[in-house]
């Protein structure tokens, strides 16, 4: 098992706040098995993950904060 940074792509909410969000750390056999790992100890953000679309709140999740960035633009 290795240990994964858990980042979400940014977002634009109705209330004018966007950017990427760092959910935590996490360990895993791979980024799935992390997200699924740290839903077990951590409740926002297992009620906002999906597993089978790898995503939370709707936006995809990446290991790391650049590819996060990068994707939101």
């Amino acid at each position: 098992m290795r240990e994964f940074e858990i980042w979400c792509e940014g977002f634009h909410s109705s209330d004018g706040k966007s950017g990427v969000f760092f959910q935590g750390y996490s360990h895993g056999v791979d980024l799935k098995d992390a997200c699924i790992n740290l839903a077990k100890i951590d409740y926002p953000f297992a009620t906002n993950f999906n597993q089978d679309r790898m995503t939370w709140w709707g936006c995809r999740i990446f290991d790391n904060e650049h590819d996060a960035r990068k994707s939101f633009g």
